[in-house]
């Protein structure tokens, strides 16, 4: 069968399914409650969508320059809608900017100054403030740094320790966040950027992402599996003991004439 995960990096799968940034519960059904309109220049209008998850009950916003066409959910509550278009078209590239920014929020496990770091980081990339994304990009491997107790005095020294520290994490990530030095080069101040420096930004907010989840997510995630087999495994040998004691105490029936 082919490998359709790619799926699963979508605010809209189909105009029916959505990908929950809250719940982050997968193909679950949504709706848009509401949809109004701004001027973004004097010539151009940007559209705000509403989308409740039918999941957790949670809005997400969405802007857009398309007028994109609804059609009605219910048709007992007639302010219930969701996007109208064709199957094979796609709805995400149609917004520019979305609220949460990170299209998951980042796991309640991660320590809070990094989330707020990597989200404001996110949201700068959105909205193309990409010398802010950059900062922001750097100030959260200081902050992971100083968390993980790291050595060194400068930004190359620390992520080389966080490097040994951290050998559960894939080292060529780390080699990866060395380029951020780069990117908040001198030139950040003095050219502007130009598209590859744009995407090199996205690669590294991946890196950091990933980082983040290979720290303080997937140990956390195996550890709590781990405790739910030997909770279930406890339960079924409790059960088969109690049972195998329930007979061995149990007095002999008497034979009758």
């Amino acid at each position: 069968m082919p490998d359709e995960s790619t799926l699963d990096a979508k605010y809209f799968v189909d105009a029916y399914k959505y990908n929950c940034p809250f719940c982050n519960r997968r193909h679950v059904s949504y709706s848009t409650f509401e949809r109004t309109s701004f001027q973004w220049t004097p010539e151009k209008s940007c559209f705000i969508y509403l989308v409740e998850c039918h999941s957790c009950d949670r809005v997400s916003m969405h802007l857009s320059y398309e007028n994109i066409p609804q059609q009605s959910v219910y048709p007992s509550r007639a302010a219930r809608f969701r996007f109208n278009v064709s199957v094979n078209e796609e709805i995400d590239p149609k917004f520019f900017y979305s609220v949460p920014t990170s299209f998951f929020a980042l796991d309640s496990r991660i320590p809070r100054i990094l989330r707020e770091l990597f989200t404001e980081a996110e949201g700068c990339l959105k909205m193309n403030f990409l010398t802010g994304a950059s900062a922001c990009a750097r100030k959260l491997v200081y902050e992971l740094a100083k968390i993980e107790k790291a050595e060194g005095d400068t930004y190359e020294s620390q992520l080389k320790s966080l490097k040994t520290i951290r050998e559960d994490v894939e080292p060529d990530y780390f080699d990866t966040l060395l380029t951020i030095q780069q990117v908040t080069s001198s030139k950040v101040h003095e050219e502007s950027y130009d598209g590859w420096e744009s995407r090199h930004l996205r690669v590294i907010l991946a890196t950091i992402q990933e980082v983040l989840g290979a720290m303080y997510v997937i140990p956390k995630v195996r550890e709590e599996k781990r405790k739910a087999i030997l909770d279930l495994k406890d339960e079924v040998l409790g059960s088969k003991k109690t049972a195998t004691a329930q007979r061995v105490e149990a007095p002999e029936t008497p034979e009758r004439d």
